[in-house]
């Protein structure tokens, strides 16, 4: 007999299956919970309930292990370039050499959007935030591509990979938008990284060149934000998609929760808090005093992860690759930022309230300085974080359209205001 857990209720017995995943971890079944007792489960924050099966990411909390397709993300970082990781995300296996060479081709050949878009972007303020412009832009690319999926598929057009394909150019000219720049158009020879450099910084008065460095350094960190489980966003972009919604509505959903405190800003408090000890003089004792000795919560600056017991993988990773960068950056030391983010490092890392707390310098910490580094202004970040996690949406969202046995999400609440209330006429109201 299969296990199973046993819920009595009043009179009610109901056994509920129990189910294991690829690590051991067990979930009993309880999709029948409501029509057989009358009860339905609460869990507020989802954060011990499973609301679908995938294979795409495994995040190891007690180990700190992060798994793209059943590969470390370590071993993608060192040996992989992002659109390999891209192509492993979406297909499930690593591509041979032809098989890269193609998806390469496509997405150099679709980077292109339609010249009418132009005019788009013409109509932001000048001051627009460049992920407001990103979100906005995506959601019109739907327009351009108005068949399903499926039929597009028929004809041989895969709007998974365009979208890979022009995220980029929409980032990059977004970004030129807001500093009043002319745009750049994509370049077909260049590859993916280096592509999306040049876009940025390359202007009509004079020759840029991406070095080998920057193109590197920009593939491991959009490695490393490419897919994190079921995070905020990628649940919401997944919510969306339960409906059959179009790829770009769906997409656009997993923006827009970037904006949220808790999200958008896991990017920047690394850099407000630099900047905020820079400003006032502050040593990390001076600043993270109110922390360690008055009981303040540390909410992010960029410290920590609650996803792990051990230090996040990402973290440990990012730390090498900023460091390396560092290293070979010739004018990195010359910044006031890199070493008070030097300093901050060599506190949180040797004080045992932050080893105690598990607040080590994480991913948006070290990513926040790499960016920092290759002459990105920090509104960019989280547009940066969108094209890395694309490539994790777009797999989540062939996944969840594939289930077509269910229903569009739909959670349940409990209730707790007023009941069965009569109307009240205006001229007794108090």
């Amino acid at each position: 007999m299969a296990d199973q857990v046993e819920l009595s209720y009043k009179d009610i017995s109901l056994q509920m299956p129990i189910m294991s995943a690829s690590d051991g971890s067990k979930f009993f079944d309880v999709r029948e919970l409501k029509e057989k007792t009358g009860l339905s489960a609460y869990d507020p924050d989802l954060h011990n309930t499973a609301i679908a099966k995938s294979a795409i990411t495994w995040i190891d909390s007690k180990s700190g292990k992060l798994l793209y397709r059943g590969i470390d993300v370590e071993d993608l970082v060192n040996h992989s370039s992002f659109v390999e990781t891209s192509y492993l995300l979406s297909h499930g296996e690593l591509p041979n050499q032809a098989q890269l060479e193609e998806y390469s081709r496509s997405l150099s050949k679709h980077s292109m959007i339609h010249e009418s878009m132009r005019n788009f972007f013409d109509s932001f303020p000048g001051n627009a935030h460049p992920l407001a412009i990103l979100a906005t832009m995506v959601t019109a690319l739907s327009s351009y591509y108005p068949q399903s999926f499926e039929e597009n598929i028929s004809k041989g057009i895969d709007v998974r990979t365009r979208l890979l394909a022009k995220v980029r150019t929409l980032a990059a000219w977004a970004f030129k938008k807001s500093i009043g720049q002319p745009t750049v158009y994509p370049r077909d020879e260049l590859p993916y990284c280096k592509n999306f450099l040049n876009m940025m910084f390359a202007v009509p008065a004079e020759s840029h060149t991406v070095t080998e460095a920057d193109d590197r350094v920009l593939n491991q960190i959009l490695i490393l934000y490419s897919d994190h489980e079921y995070n905020v966003a990628t649940t919401t972009m997944r919510f969306v998609a339960s409906t059959r919604a179009n790829l770009f509505a769906c997409v656009n959903a997993g923006i827009c929760t970037l904006w949220g405190a808790r999200e958008s800003d896991a990017n920047l408090p690394p850099i407000i808090l630099l900047r905020e000890m820079i400003q006032n003089s502050q040593t990390p004792e001076q600043y993270f005093e109110r922390f360690i000795k008055k009981g303040e919560p540390i909410v992010s600056n960029g410290l920590g992860h609650s996803a792990y017991g051990p230090e996040d993988p990402r973290a440990t990773v990012s730390r090498k690759i900023f460091h390396e960068y560092r290293k070979n950056h010739p004018d990195a030391l010359k910044s006031p930022l890199i070493r008070k983010a030097l300093e901050v490092e060599e506190f949180t890392l040797g004080h045992p309230f932050f080893k105690e707390k598990k607040r080590y310098p994480n991913l948006d910490f070290y990513s926040a300085l790499v960016f920092h580094l290759l002459g990105i202004p920090s509104e960019m970040n989280n547009v940066i974080r969108v094209i890395g996690k694309l490539s994790g949406w777009l797999a989540h969202w062939l996944e969840q359209r594939n289930e077509t046995e269910r229903r569009s999400f739909r959670p349940r609440q409990v209730y707790t205001g007023k009941m069965h209330r009569g109307y009240t006429p205006m001229d007794q109201r108090q």
